[in-house]
């Protein structure tokens, strides 16, 4: 069917879709369907091949149309206003010569009738949130490849694996091998022409969505064929018994370092060199395969496209001067740096990894493996199915914007998972209150998740980051549900939150230090996790604006982009392949079989190898292959493998006596020791060696032997039952000397009677020498006292040959713990392994052991390291400044000895002279008297007298302050605005007005004050916490002002005392001291109604104060506690023209229960460096929430250096509103 233009330019306002096409245009080839394409210039319809899919497979193909408006953007306009142009098209209609389609595209005559279909497929009607329904509706058009009906008498549901609110095993269940071969014969799997079951399905069926992993247990049982956790229940329906498969795991499925991962790298602190290292590396492999036929073979295995095995072969036998041969080289070359740009023309990295793998995420189904762990058993390169290396792997998952996706998990190995292959096996246990390692990474799961594990030692970063809690995101449900609900959804899904939060967020990478490690990135990375599912997300102005990046600073990803970009003009100018074997010469044919099978191999089996080198010898008439028989590892053939291959040699098991891993003959390591420390590899080991067969008096002889012949090592010393080390050694190591071994000796404990598997596992690093003699082994860093493993020969009078001592705490602490002391103890078993120097293959295997990379840094994923302030202090005050100059009079300098501020620059008193009144204090300065001060304030005007109020506040000239207000309060008239201003800002001046106007208890206040009596309680109350039982005394005075105020006053009291208040006694006994002033000091007694609610409101008060104690508990100075959850880290700011209100800024991604009308307790995390203050503490109460962004009413004045502190946030309950 030819494309077929229906619309030139549509508009976006365009309201009909009724189309007239000839009958010639609608004629479909057989499994093709119509697909009608929508864009700016036109919108056309076309025959394409449809997915295989349920929805299709239950009806007739032919009534469905598929619409594409991924390429649709009208010009000057707004995304909006595309999902209205969508939805008025599926609410409108689309009709083609007469024939409708409606929002589900597919004809029909009545909305009912589409309802229909659908709701009869499941029972979506009990899902009442859109996005969720929608979703759901959405699997049934999911592509699945397999039509297979299963009988649901042959499945079983079985719960998910949990802790708490934990699931281990979300999406992931089980699957019988023999339903696994039926399934894989069904669909025809074939890998390199051999057939394939796989160990990890992706499937659908029925309501189920997730993958089915290969267990067992089901074949033994002989019940059921398949288990379906809870957790891949979608939905429930009968309607439609096929069993489809969506994708399975498959060998050498390489993995590729991204932009995304690269950046996150850079922030752990992978340097940039190592980076682009890699990426030459990966320039290298490309331009070799043009080159050198060996290295031809490994780019097209590795590649594994389809007919790249051929090609490789064709490489061999025709060599690479043949034109077609080359011609398809160079083509799978230029594909690889066409992977340098994306469909947009953007730049992006494909750096391709070795010892890497992209492999589905599976459940550990019988909870062997230990939190931190993986089972990662892979189909390796020579080697066959195995663990690639004992050690520390990264664990990612894409899209990953945060650096604690990255998952740092020791890969072991265990005999219960054996037979889960290409597939990684996360633990299914955690400590109260740790995540699933899978929802770490991105917030992923166990239903279809592919994650990239690698293992390259070059780009293992050693700082680990804390990972985000990726939370769940909200559904909101509806009372009801239409298709015009669905449609709107459709219609206005969009990625274009994804795309704008990915965008600021690599911006901010660029433009901070700290990489992808900052807050704004983290905060960002919470929003991406809100926004991948289409939901809405509101972005906070303050992450919107990024900063420029200094020019000086290179950034990784421009750095790597050129590199790419030249080596891509490079290479597309140099085009022409250099061939090699161009002639018959059976030496050069000989030398290119040694050559093969000598070759490091990234996607190869062993046998696979045999056969191209049987193809080449065969090529070449060579005959004999018995002399490169030591560059193939039998081992790593399976038994019918080695029969084939005996068979074609001619072989018998005398022929090849290093085809068996030596240390399963160990008379010191068990079966159980091999397997958890990955040594059941196959690699070509020899026993060069045994106490028990040459005795311990020949120890030392054997040692210089194999040291000095072999470079691949391990010695093995036992000490007692419980434990015994290997020390595994590569290189050339001089006898009778010090050399320096660095980080080629690496010591592994073994203890086999130990339930748990321990981490006994220590790499040398820089420093270490390693001194062998004919009577001392000793290993030690830097200097001999230091050491870490000393061996030496005893007297014949010690009653044993060989002792040993050992660092036990250089392996780890619990290893330490669990043996106790090693010092000069006798040894009771001693073995020597070596690799022969020939075998390439065994070197690489034993060299994994050095590819671990320790973990030197944890960073958290929120840095609580609270920035230092400097105090305000008069003697920081610069007099010079024209600004101060008037103040100066206002502020004596004090002598250190009295009073610990005293003005570093010392002003001349002469500059302004003693004021009448004032009294020296024996020293250079003087200080104010009541009298010195009244004198100096009847000069001033209100104005100035307010500028010197706040400069002592802000200064903490506490002494001043409450001179001025006791001036103030002597003035006539009484100025009450000014003081009750006052008081708000310093509550203890309340105290200075009460010891004037109060003088004994229930005395009758005087009335120019009894307008004021609120916040004069107000600030008593405010200052109970630093004050104590002056708070109760001073309450106790004013109990017949509080019996006499208003009620609405008086409950504020209370709910001040109730929030304000933190010592538990304390606020007990102010609401006690409150209620008792109400009900028994009044001058008239309170009516039945009043008093009802004044036992009421107590009632409240004290429901509220003891939530908040139980929230956040204080000791008896009214300071927080430590807690189990840490505070949230926040900086606060004052709002302009709202006094006692304060903005706090809180990270996205902070897991926090504050919310509109939280109570909180603020306390400073940040400590002062020129003076010991205790950390001010403030209550408040939320009264805006924002996304990333909180406004606080406080109930406490806040220092002035506020905003140059750092803040922990505590909640503690709700207000309630």
């Amino acid at each position: 069917m030819r494309t077929y233009v229906l619309r030139e330019n549509p508009a976006k306002d365009d309201t009909s879709w009724d189309f007239r096409v000839p009958h010639d245009a609608l004629r479909l080839r057989t499994g093709q369907g119509k697909l009608i394409t929508f864009n700016s210039e036109k919108i056309t319809l076309q025959g394409v091949k449809f997915p295989e899919n349920r929805i299709l497979r239950a009806d007739d193909p032919s009534k469905f149309i598929l619409l594409s408006f991924g390429n649709l953007r009208f010009a000057d306009s707004t995304l909006r206003e595309g999902g209205e142009y969508i939805e008025r098209l599926l609410k409108k209609g689309l009709f083609l010569n007469g024939r409708g389609r409606s929002c589900f595209v597919r004809e029909a005559k009545t909305d009912k009738e589409l309802d229909d279909r659908i709701y009869a497929l499941g029972d979506y009607g009990r899902i009442m949130n859109i996005a969720k329904r929608a979703k759901r509706i959405g699997l049934l058009f999911s592509e699945a490849q397999l039509d297979w009906k299963l009988d649901p008498k042959y499945i079983a549901d079985i719960p998910d694996i949990k802790m708490g609110d934990e699931i281990f095993s979300d999406g992931c269940g089980l699957m019988s091998k023999h339903f696994a071969i039926q399934i894989s014969r069904a669909k025809k799997i074939i890998f390199r022409g051999v057939r394939y079951t796989p160990t990890v399905f992706q499937i659908r069926y029925l309501g189920y969505k997730g993958v089915l992993m290969l267990h067992l247990d089901l074949d033994k049982e002989k019940k059921h064929l398949i288990q379906f956790r809870k957790s891949m229940k979608k939905f429930s329906t009968t309607a439609d018994l096929t069993f489809s498969l969506v994708n399975y795991s498959k060998p050498y499925t390489f993995g590729r370092l991204n932009n995304d991962v690269i950046v996150l790298l850079s922030s752990l602190g992978v340097t940039n060199e190592k980076l682009l290292a890699k990426q030459q590396e990966y320039f290298q492999w490309i331009r070799q395969a043009s080159d050198d036929p060996i290295k031809a073979v490994d780019f097209l295995f590795a590649l594994g496209a389809p007919g790249d095995i051929e090609l490789a072969e064709r490489v061999l036998l025709d060599g690479l001067d043949n034109p077609t041969v080359s011609g398809k080289v160079l083509q799978r070359q230029l594909s690889e740096t066409a992977k340098f740009k994306n469909e947009k023309g953007r730049s992006k990295a494909p750096i391709f990894v070795r010892n890497s793998r992209r492999l589905f995420g599976v459940c550990d189904p019988y909870q062997v493996l230990k939190e931190g762990q993986v089972h990662l058993r892979i189909m390796t390169a020579r080697g066959g199915p195995s663990t690639p290396i004992h050690g520390d792997v990264i664990v990612v998952r894409n899209p990953c914007l945060h650096p604690g996706d990255c998952l740092k998990l020791r890969a072991v190995h265990h005999e219960k998972l054996a037979h889960l292959v290409d597939c990684v096996v996360f633990a299914s246990v955690a400590r109260p209150g740790h995540h699933a390692a899978p929802s770490m990474s991105s917030g992923g799961d166990l239903d279809g998740d592919e994650y990239f594990v690698f293992w390259d030692k070059d780009i293992i970063p050693t700082t680990v980051a804390q990972s985000y809690d990726y939370p769940g995101n909200k559904e909101f449900t509806s009372k009801s549900i239409s298709r015009s609900d669905l449609a709107k959804h459709f219609a206005f899904y969009s990625g274009a939150g994804v795309a704008r939060v990915s965008s600021l967020h690599a911006k901010w990478v660029r433009a901070s230090p700290l990489g992808a490690l900052s807050p704004e990135c983290q905060e960002l990375n919470a929003l991406h996790s809100q926004s991948v599912d289409g939901a809405k997300v509101k972005i906070p102005d303050r992450l919107t604006n990024p900063p420029q990046r200094p020019d000086a600073e290179p950034y990784v990803l421009e750095l790597l982009e050129a590199d790419r970009e030249k080596f891509a003009e490079e290479f597309n100018a140099n085009t022409p392949v250099r061939g090699a074997m161009a002639n018959e010469d059976p030496e050069e044919a000989k030398d290119l079989l040694a050559a093969l099978l000598q070759s490091r191999q990234c996607a190869i089996s062993e046998y696979e190898l045999f056969n191209l080198v049987c193809l080449l010898a065969r090529k070449h008439n060579v005959m004999d292959l018995t002399p490169y028989l030591n560059h193939l590892d039998m081992s790593a053939l399976s038994a019918e493998e080695k029969r084939a291959v005996s068979l074609a040699l001619n072989l018998s098991p005398s022929d090849y006596p290093g085809m068996w891993n030596s240390l399963f003959r160990s008379d010191i390591l068990t079966r159980r020791d091999l397997y958890q420390r990955s040594l059941y590899q196959p690699f070509s080991m020899q026993r060069l060696y045994s106490s028990k067969e040459q005795g311990l008096t020949t120890f030392f002889e054997f040692l210089r032997r194999g040291t000095q012949e072999y470079t691949r090592k391990l010695l093995i010393i036992k000490t007692e039952d419980r434990f015994a080390i290997g020390i595994f050694m590569r290189g050339n190591m001089e006898w009778d000397e010090d050399p320096d071994v660095n980080d080629n000796v690496v010591v592994c404990s073994f203890m086999p009677n130990t339930a748990s598997t321990l981490s006994g596992y220590r790499p040398c690093t820089t420093g270490y020498r390693l001194h062998m003699s004919d009577t001392h082994f000793q290993l030690y860093n830097k200097h001999v006292g230091d050491t870490f493993v000393f061996i030496n020969r005893r007297p014949l009078h010690s009653g044993f040959e060989v002792a040993a001592s050992i660092a036990l705490q250089k392996i780890s602490a619990t290893v330490q713990r669990q043996i106790g002391r090693i010092r000069t103890e006798p040894v009771v078993a001693v073995e020597f392994h070596v690799v022969s120097n020939r075998d390439r293959v065994a070197h690489q295997l034993f060299d994994l052991w050095f590819e671990h990379v320790p973990t030197e840094q944890f960073v958290p994923r929120f840095q609580r390291q609270a920035t230092p302030y400097q105090f305000n202090d008069l003697r920081d005050v610069d007099w010079r400044i024209p600004e101060n100059q008037p103040l100066l009079s206002s502020f004596f300098p004090k002598a250190e000895s009295t009073f610990p501020r005293v003005d570093a620059q010392e002003p001349d008193a002469s500059s302004f002279g003693p004021l009448p009144g004032s009294t020296s204090d024996g020293l250079n300065f003087e200080r104010h008297t009541p009298e010195s001060m009244q004198a100096h304030l009847a000069r001033k005007s209100v104005v100035e007298i307010e500028k010197i109020v706040e400069f002592a506040l802000r200064y903490h000239a506490d002494e001043e302050m409450f001179l001025i207000f006791s001036c103030t309060m002597n003035r006539q008239p009484l100025d009450e605005k000014a003081l009750t201003r006052w008081m708000e800002m310093f509550p203890p001046l309340a105290f200075t007005m009460l010891k004037q106007f109060v003088t004994q208890e229930g005395s009758p206040l005087p009335t120019v004050i009894v307008a004021m009596v609120h916040s004069l309680c107000r600030n008593i109350i405010r200052s109970a916490n630093s004050l104590g039982i002056a708070a109760l005394v001073a309450l106790e005075k004013m109990a017949s002002a509080v019996a006499d105020m208003d009620v609405e006053q008086y409950f504020d009291l209370l709910n001040l005392a109730a929030h304000g208040v933190r010592p538990k006694d304390l606020y007990q006994e102010v609401l006690l001291v409150l209620n008792d002033s109400r009900l028994n000091a009044g001058s008239t007694p309170l009516t039945p109604a009043i008093a009802y609610g004044c036992k009421f409101a107590l009632s409240v008060a004290f429901d509220r104060a003891e939530e908040a104690a139980d929230e956040c508990p204080c000791d008896e100075n009214g300071k927080p506690r430590r807690q189990k959850t840490p505070p949230t880290h926040v900086p606060l700011t004052f709002i302009a023209d709202e006094p006692g209100h304060v903005r706090a800024i809180v990270r996205v991604d902070a897991r926090t229960e504050v919310r509109l009308h939280s109570h909180v307790r603020l306390q400073a995390s940040s400590k002062a460096t020129n003076r010991w203050i205790q950390a001010p503490v403030m209550d408040g109460i939320v009264v805006q929430a924002m996304k990333g962004e909180l406004k606080i009413s406080l109930l406490h004045p806040a220092p002035p250096e506020l905003e140059r502190m750092d803040w922990n946030m505590y909640h503690a309950g709700i207000t309630g509103g």
